[in-house]
């Protein structure tokens, strides 16, 4: 269930989550481990508590979307948010934290490389 006022942090959460799970169709230990990290280099004054409360609330908040289909859609609007609300160094940060994502679990997809390349274009950085 999305929650009533999504941070920045649950968006950049929702997309890496939707990215580590609908490209490979799990999410291993070590992919949440990086989300944790990379979210905490984003906000370095949150608790590992705080961290931890954005991924379980955006996890449901992806796991109550019917489909990889719709949860993808949601992530490309808000990737097209990102591109609009951040600088290109931020984008650039987004996109250094979805190849660190593809590389936790030891093997990086064809079809991470493909989400890679849409959310690099829609950011405007490709």
């Amino acid at each position: 269930m999305k929650p009533q006022n999504p941070s920045a942090l649950h968006i950049l959460a929702f997309v890496y989550l939707t990215f580590s799970h609908v490209t490979d169709g799990e999410l291993s230990d070590e992919e949440i481990d990086t989300i944790a990290r990379v979210l905490h280099g984003w906000l370095p004054e949150a608790t590992n508590d705080a961290i931890s409360r954005v991924i379980v609330d955006t996890a449901a908040w992806v796991n109550g979307i019917d489909g990889d289909e719709e949860r993808l859609a949601q992530a490309e609007t808000y990737a097209h948010l990102m591109k609009e609300q951040m600088s290109e160094k931020q984008r650039s940060a987004v996109l250094v934290n979805l190849i660190e994502l593809a590389r936790a679990d030891g093997k990086i997809t064809a079809t991470e490389e493909q989400f890679i390349g849409h959310l690099t274009r829609i950011l405007g950085l490709g």
